[in-house]
């Protein structure tokens, strides 16, 4: 969008995805993306933010995976499990035991940066399971371990949002619509896919296999649809970030589990269906 001139109304500039949440909080951007778990972990921010629009949810890209002696869920009780227990991977895991009747106090969760997981994990066979994201996860993979799980499973769980800065959307109404409008018409634009591809020295071909680790909507209309499922998803993050599971040790994370007092609808710019 930037090569192709759409954003020269905004002062561009490309960071680290920690940065921009770091950022984002301390209300230091107008106009950012992130996941649904991130900006509900960040909030209250310094100054009062707001979902402008959702992108996509993960269809894949975050994965589980476990030692071949793990047979079932049921097999993960009492064993170490590696993550970035800051991160979307702490949500993911918590759900995958919460649906096969499991805590994540039921696990002893060790914490790892996402580089460094996989990698400890394919070297120390003391661990049961890792979660993290592609490309990266992946190397954790070997003749001893397999998928247990991905986001695939768990349609809707993982929401990426655009977000922006209360004041910014109230101030600027209509750069706020083109934007929104401009950023769903590219996702299907051949020359930003190609621009994309080119500067993450990837083929067209290969990026565009990257993109289907997440439901990418369509549309504006099609992405406000999701309104009373992020809703339902907000409260169950909400519900989840009130207290700290015992087996959580990492300061950091545990820092996001605090009692909020949000009402998700006065954070969602865009009405839903």
């Amino acid at each position: 969008m930037h090569k192709n001139g759409l954003l020269n109304k905004f002062n561009y500039r490309t960071r680290e995805y920690k940065t921009c949440l770091k950022w984002f909080k301390a209300g230091n951007l107008d106009i950012t993306f992130m996941t649904l778990y991130d900006f509900i972990s960040v909030q209250p921010t310094k100054v009062p933010t707001v979902i402008i629009g959702i992108t996509d949810y993960s269809n894949g890209g975050d994965k589980l995976i476990v030692r071949n002696y793990i047979k079932n869920a049921k097999d993960l009780k009492g064993t170490k499990i590696l993550l970035p227990s800051n991160t979307i991977s702490m949500w993911f895991l918590h759900n995958y035991l919460k649906t096969n009747g499991l805590r994540v106090d039921d696990v002893e969760v060790v914490e790892q940066k996402e580089t460094l997981a996989p990698i400890q994990f394919r070297e120390d066979p003391s661990f049961a399971a890792v979660v993290g994201w592609n490309p990266i996860i992946n190397e954790a993979l070997n003749a001893d371990s397999y998928i247990a799980a991905t986001s695939a499973d768990f349609p809707g769980l993982i929401y990426d949002l655009i977000v922006a800065k209360q004041s910014f959307v109230d101030e600027n109404p209509d750069l706020v619509e083109a934007f929104l409008a401009d950023y769903y018409e590219s996702i299907h634009n051949d020359d930003v896919i190609n621009k994309t591809a080119r500067t993450l020295s990837v083929s067209t071909r290969e990026y565009k296999s990257l993109l289907e680790d997440a439901y990418l909507f369509p549309s504006r209309i099609s992405a406000n649809g999701q309104y009373k499922k992020l809703l339902d998803n907000s409260n169950n993050i909400i519900e989840f970030l009130t207290t700290a599971p015992t087996s959580l040790h990492n300061t950091n994370a545990k820092s996001r589990f605090r009692h909020r007092e949000i009402d998700m609808r006065t954070l969602i710019y865009f009405e839903g269906n």
